[in-house]
């Protein structure tokens, strides 16, 4: 069975209560340093968990309020269900509570419930602002209409309504993907003796199994490790789905070697980029206490995941950008990422520490391009608001082929895109496959105009011209109706070897030359013939090879004649009594013996020839 818990992640203003109430909530104290017990201050992330009345398993990550940590808080709040937002009533709204909206607004969060924190310190008057102020604050944003409960950690009043409602946000959340590759970024790891490294994180999709071999991807390397032991909540599981705190327990590899921002992938299903396409918008006047323009310089960081990345940012179909616009972009990352189309992000000043902006990425695989192109811009804007299938489908046609195993990393599927081609390992657009065939015609056509008497071109040498693998090339050949295929060699259906009078004549001096000593002829090389001409002579069956000299077809049937005519007495003969009978030689009568033998026209018993099997 596949072990399941929602996540739920706080956000919220410093000194706003959020410990306190999680703590409050589940039993459990989050806050997981001495330093951050004694000072009362949220420093990292902090874990706990509890059972609504619905009898669902929720995990809660506890984020730190304050502005100094906000990149913990943005390391926490990626791949969570739901968000608990706490506002202090008797404080209102503060300058990080607008932060946190911001990052939770950005990252795509959309199930939200805000705990009105220390309702029992304000009179009905206060209660009824503070409930005013977070209704016009969450307007227009992706948490409008959060559902709002008064309540208070300290007395437990409200705090009933306020898990009911949990239920409730938890309901109206999408599902995360449960197919295809797993990936979970680290935002915790540490050794346990005589277990060995342990990463903590949130699976935002995808499965993991004990045994697993699975890859810790980092901008430094790409580790092995297999899945030694899986825990979620402190139970330890055999298989854990999407949506789910884990902790996994890894072998083969060390604990010094990961760090946050790290993540733990299907081995084989993912590969780094350091450039990316995007959306990228700048936060409304009414998310950001301090309006921002980007523009073509500042110091940026980029936030995806537990990740952290110095970013620098090219404005595709705009010179700036200001609040509440967006526009097509092109980041390029310091940190080299494992990401997929759909992943969001968010943006912050490093220079002015504000977060000013998001966006989500739309082509994790781009080509580098210039600020201001004007043409990839719109090809941003078309993935943006396509589906996941169209978008394969159009990357695809940029690209015009790819290996399914690029296509799969790129695109996160392993679909074939409509309008797609699948030759072997590879995917090739409609255009792409237009292109190859038109190619194939081409290179027969050629190819038999300069050896009009071939049977047909050799496949390999056609794979060769076509910069085809083998099982491409045959994949190829088989949506051709125009080619067909010979044995290893490969033709257009039209061809047919057409013999100028010059060759006739050659051709009837040579049967002429085969039958002067009917079954003793003249070595063929010895013979100034057309070597061509002898193999389409084969090829067409007129003569047959036999050792180093050839035989007419009227020559092999008046020899199967004669041999089957005197073996069928049922008594065995020598190849002396052949040779005989044929009017020929030792020299002769040994390979036409043996070839007879080859086609199972005879067979040796000891030193005698009987009749074979196709006699």
């Amino acid at each position: 069975m596949v072990s399941s818990m929602s996540v739920i992640g706080t956000a919220g203003h410093v000194d706003h209560g959020k410990s306190t109430l999680v703590e409050r909530l589940t039993g459990i104290n989050p806050d997981r340093f001495e330093e951050e017990k004694r000072r009362g201050l949220t420093i990292d992330l902090g874990f706990a968990w509890l059972t609504l009345p619905s009898g669902r398993d929720v995990g809660i990550i506890d984020v730190p309020g304050h502005e100094r940590f906000i990149q913990n808080m943005l390391a926490g709040a990626g791949g969570v269900s739901a968000c608990l937002f706490v506002v202090a009533a008797n404080e209102g709204w503060m300058p990080q509570s607008a932060e946190h909206l911001s990052a939770i607004h950005l990252l795509g969060v959309t199930s939200c419930v805000v705990a009105l924190t220390k309702a029992d310190l304000v009179g009905g008057s206060e209660l009824d602002n503070a409930l005013a102020e977070i209704t016009e604050r969450f307007a227009g944003t992706n948490l409008e209409g959060a559902e709002v409960v008064p309540c208070s950690a300290l007395t437990g009043a409200g705090l009933d309504d306020l898990v009911g409602a949990l239920d409730r946000a938890l309901d109206a959340a999408p599902e995360p993907p449960s197919d295809g590759r797993a990936r979970m970024w680290v935002d915790r790891s540490f050794s346990i003796q005589g277990a060995g490294s342990v990463v903590t994180g949130t699976l935002a999709q995808g499965t993991l199994k004990v045994g697993d071999q699975i890859s810790m991807i980092s901008d430094r390397a790409e580790m092995p490790a297999r899945v030694r032991g899986l825990q979620s909540h402190k139970q330890e599981v055999a298989e854990i789905g999407p949506g789910n705190r884990t902790a996994v327990n890894l072998a083969g590899i060390d604990r010094d070697d990961i760090r946050r921002g790290d993540a733990l992938c299907t081995r084989g299903r993912w590969a780094t980029t350091t450039l990316v396409n995007v959306v990228a918008n700048v936060l409304d006047a009414s998310l950001s206490p301090r309006p921002y323009d980007l523009g073509q310089k500042g110091s940026h960081l980029m936030y995806v995941g537990s990740a952290e990345t110095s970013v620098q940012i090219k404005l595709l179909d705009a010179d700036t950008l200001g609040p509440g616009e967006s526009a097509a972009a092109q980041i390029r990352l310091t940190r080299s990422l494992p990401l997929q189309r759909g992943d969001r992000f968010v943006l912050r000043d490093a220079g002015r520490n504000v977060t000013f902006g998001g966006g989500v990425v739309v082509d994790p695989f781009p080509e580098p391009v210039a600020r201001g192109n004007r043409a990839v811009a719109a090809l941003v804007r078309a993935l943006e608001t396509l589906e996941d299938g169209e978008a394969s489908a159009l990357l695809l046609e940029r690209a015009r082929e790819m290996t399914i195993s690029e296509a799969m990393i790129r695109t996160g599927s392993a679909v074939v895109p409509r309008g797609g081609t699948s030759l072997g390992d590879r995917l090739v657009s409609a255009a792409r496959l237009k292109e190859l065939t038109d190619l194939l015609l081409g290179k027969l056509s050629d190819y038999h105009a300069d050896y009009r008497l071939e049977r047909g071109m050799p496949k390999v040498s056609l794979a060769t011209a076509l910069e085809l693998g083998a099982e491409a090339c045959d994949v190829l050949l088989t949506l051709v109706p125009e080619v067909s295929k010979d044995g290893p060699f490969v033709r257009l259906t039209s061809h047919v070897v057409d013999l100028s009078p010059e060759l006739e004549e050659a051709r009837d001096h040579l049967v002429a030359k085969l039958q002067e000593n009917e079954f003793s002829p003249p070595p063929t090389a010895s013979l100034p013939i057309d070597r061509a001409l002898v193999r389409a002579l084969e090829d067409a069956g007129e003569i047959e090879r036999i050792a180093d000299f050839h035989l007419t077809r009227a020559q092999v049937e008046s020899m199967k004649e004669k041999v089957g005519t005197l073996l069928g007495t049922g008594e065995g003969v020598t190849i002396a009594q052949i040779r005989d009978l044929l009017g020929t030689s030792r020299r002769y009568a040994v390979p036409l013996c043996e070839w007879m033998d080859e086609i199972g026209f005879t067979r040796r018993s000891g030193d005698l020839r009987i009749l074979g099997p196709k006699a």
